[in-house]
């Protein structure tokens, strides 16, 4: 641009200072006008979903693009991403693919434009309407707690959902108003996705994070649907397992919970020790401790820590609704923090609490059994080749390799807008493994310590 300002200077014999200026400001104006003119000619105005060209499409990579965008998405990138190369740990193939980015605008100009037809949402967006009979005959219960990323929870929903399923959404009460909308939309189109009755304002680490799970297992105990499980899930978690595997798994389960259990120093015991309180720090809500010492749990209860996400059979989710001794452990949680994180394992455990009887409960060592759930990493733990936040692993392509190897029946966590074949191509492995199912190492499972303990 300057070499160019230079030369029609020189050409026009203009020297003093405003004619350059004005010449400069000529060439930008040219610039920006054939940046737009070809932006049309590769993103062209349309208003018909059907008018996208997606003959193309056929790697990872693109599968959002025929679900959700169209080509336009991805059409200022080279070539296809080779997620089959991915699988097998290809160096340059996931150094390549990691550098990709996403252009999330034309997700949501055109899948917002999709969603004005629940039948173009349910038919072209690739949801699963046929299922096996013992599918049919085992339903489970799903809670997905949200709070942004609208494209990533749709493509949550769109892996997990099957019609024997049902379906309770928790948004967060300060998301924004059109996520409110999009997911209310969203949930419209089927008759076993619901909104959950009452939503939190969700503050991180505090109380409301644990009653929104509780609104949506209440509210699921309340549905026509028996289902035999139930399982909650953050937005930003993606499937290792399809749910004929899940059902499969839970039936060697039979009525045992999967539920993570940590005693000793990684305790934190700090976080209950002390009373909590909701601060507002530059007019945010956060987690404020107060120092003033807690009283001990109710009823004798020893505390156990572990992980907000669990596997819970019905009598479980049963107990901790009605009991009365849950219900008092429950209000003396409320001032601790991240009380999400030592109720399912404190009641789960009862080789240090017996007397409570918990359905599913397990009686071994609490250290001393793998746990299913989910898969994350840790900070300090095993490398990492998305990026670190809140010392949890958010994946990058680099760890799909070893994702797909893994034998938890979901993985946490990644992110929309990084380094999104990440996200891609677990999705095509995904979809891959329910077309064409593999043979499940079922062995594995009926020897976990935890069944049936």
């Amino acid at each position: 641009m300057f070499r160019a300002c230079c030369r029609l200077r020189y050409y026009l014999r203009l020297r003093c200072t405003t004619c350059n200026i004005i010449i400069l400001l000529v060439l930008l104006s040219g610039s920006q006008v054939w940046i737009w003119c070809r932006r049309q000619q590769v993103n062209p105005e349309t208003t018909d979903i059907d008018e996208f060209p997606m003959d193309h499409v056929k790697h990872g990579r693109e599968r959002m693009a025929e679900h959700i965008a169209g080509l336009s998405a991805y059409s200022y990138q080279m070539r296809p991403v080779n997620c089959g190369q991915v699988f097998k740990g290809d160096k340059e193939e996931i150094k390549r693919s990691s550098k990709i980015g996403t252009n999330s605008k034309y997700y949501r100009k055109y899948f917002l434009q999709e969603f004005k037809s629940c039948k173009v949402i349910r038919e072209s967006s690739k949801y699963i309407f046929n299922v096996s009979e013992e599918e049919k005959q085992f339903p489970i219960a799903f809670s997905i707690l949200l709070y942004k990323d609208f494209f990533q929870v749709e493509r949550l929903l769109r892996a997990i959902y099957r019609p024997s399923n049902i379906y309770c959404l928790h948004i967060d009460a300060k998301s924004s108003k059109s996520l409110h909308d999009n997911i209310r939309r969203l949930a419209a189109c089927f008759d076993n996705v619901f909104i959950a009755s009452k939503l939190e304002d969700v503050i991180y680490s505090g109380f409301s994070r644990l009653q929104a799970d509780l609104n949506c297992m209440s509210d699921l105990l309340k549905t026509n649907i028996s289902w035999k499980y139930f399982i909650n899930l953050p937005g930003q978690t993606y499937p290792l397992r399809t749910n004929l595997e899940l059902v499969k798994i839970l039936k060697i389960y039979n009525g045992s919970n999967d539920i993570e259990g940590i005693t000793g120093a990684r305790m934190l015991t700090g976080r209950f020790k002390y009373v909590y309180k909701i601060a507002d720090v530059k007019g945010k809500k956060t987690l404020e401790n107060t120092y003033k010492k807690k009283l001990p749990p109710p009823h004798n209860i020893s505390i156990v820590k572990g992980s907000a996400y669990g596997v819970f059979s019905r009598n479980f989710v049963k107990f901790v609704i009605s009991d009365q001794r849950v219900q008092d452990f429950v209000k003396w949680l409320e001032d601790i923090n991240s009380p999400d994180e030592y109720i399912w394992a404190t009641l789960h455990h009862t080789k240090l609490n017996q007397h409570l009887n918990t359905p599913g409960g397990y009686k071994g060592d609490p250290d001393k059994k793998p746990w299913l759930a989910t898969y994350a990493i840790w900070k300090g733990l095993a490398p990492c080749s998305g990026i670190w936040v809140r010392s949890i692993c958010v994946f990058g392509v680099g760890d799909i390799p070893h994702l797909i190897q893994k034998k938890q029946l979901f993985v946490n966590k990644f992110y929309f807008n990084l380094q999104p074949v990440a996200l891609n191509c677990m999705e095509e492995w995904y979809f891959h493994r329910v077309r064409s199912p593999l043979k499940l190492d079922l062995e594995y499972y009926r020897k976990l310590p935890f069944v049936n303990s």
